[in-house]
């Protein structure tokens, strides 16, 4: 059996070797001539499950990497923060509205806009971190101004927060206040047997109630069924009785207007019988201006009630 030649093995290794080279300055060249933006941020809490490598992201998008990390230990107060180098991909940065400015310009600008860096979960199930990169102006943050890099400051991270609030509550005051609400409802707690079986009478009792409405409303309604039957009734009756009734109406207004005319008759000052009864007036006048001087004679003389005139 012939063995191979160890010659022509090692020319496929070189040209295999050549191939890989060749291939990663092809694909890669792009990426290995692209200048990277070194950045740092000092993280004043603990940065477990952050790795190197970790992304570098703004708003879910990835622009750079965790290069490396380190602590930063003041021996005098005995105060350590953690710093955290990045790089950034400018070609991922866009600036609208201006040029935009130099490498060395950039970060302090952004910055200046309310950049910050933020510690946020990759997964609750690996419990990996990755640096978060947003604006945010007006948020509490934390610069340590001694670093030969361009610093973005950091603000704490959602759970950091819900932290530092839990710090502040008073749990002894709140098992106590607990304990007394507990202690408060505890007689109600007695008393719900007896509560339970009231409420169950009371719902039997509104049961029985909504039957009994039920079957009085169907006996209302039978009878407001009945009410307006004898009504359409009465309606028909009165339709046919009305040419008859409108007649008679027509009637008794006739007759109320001869009555009427034979009263105007009778008081028209111009009439014969108002005439009549203006003389009569006037006689009657006359008669009693006579008998009105004759008093006045005989209250004067009295003789002249034997002498006459």
């Amino acid at each position: 059996m012939t063995r191979p030649s160890a010659t022509l093995i090692g020319a496929f290794v070189l040209a295999a070797l050549g191939l890989v080279v060749a291939g990663v300055l092809f694909f890669g060249a792009g990426a290995l001539r692209e200048e990277r933006l070194a950045i740092v941020s000092f993280f004043d809490t603990s940065v477990a499950g952050l790795r190197v490598g970790a992304p570098v992201t703004f708003r879910g998008v990835p622009v750079g990497e965790v290069k490396s990390m380190g602590v930063r230990v003041n021996p005098r107060t005995g105060g350590s923060i953690i710093q955290v180098n990045m790089e950034l991909t400018p070609g991922m940065v866009t600036v609208y509205g201006a040029p935009p400015p130099g490498d060395g310009a950039l970060v302090p600008s952004l910055v200046q806009e309310g950049l910050t860096a933020q510690l946020v979960k990759q997964s609750f199930v690996t419990g990996l971190l990755s640096v978060e990169l947003a604006f945010r102006p007006g948020a509490e943050v934390s610069r340590f101004g001694d670093a030969t890099l361009p610093e973005v400051p950091t603000v704490p991270g959602d759970l950091e927060g819900l932290a530092k609030q839990l710090q502040t509550v008073d749990i002894a005051a709140v098992l106590q206040s607990l304990q007394r609400t507990l202690a408060a409802a505890e007689p109600v707690l007695r008393q719900a047997p007896s509560v339970l079986s009231s409420l169950e009478r009371t719902l039997n009792t509104t049961e029985r109630t909504l039957n009994t409405t039920e079957r009085e409303v169907g006996r209302s309604s039978a009878s407001l069924q009945e009410t307006l039957a004898a009504m359409r009734m009465l309606a028909k009756t009165l339709d046919r009785d009305g040419a008859s009734t409108l007649a008679a109406l027509r009637g008794t207004l006739e007759r109320a207007d001869a009555t009427l005319d034979a009263a105007h008759t009778l008081v028209d000052p111009r009439g014969h019988n108002a005439i009549q009864l203006q003389r009569t007036l006037d006689d009657f006048a006359a008669a009693s201006a006579r008998l009105r001087n004759l008093a006045e004679r005989v209250d004067r003389d009295p003789s002249v009630l034997v002498r006459g005139r």
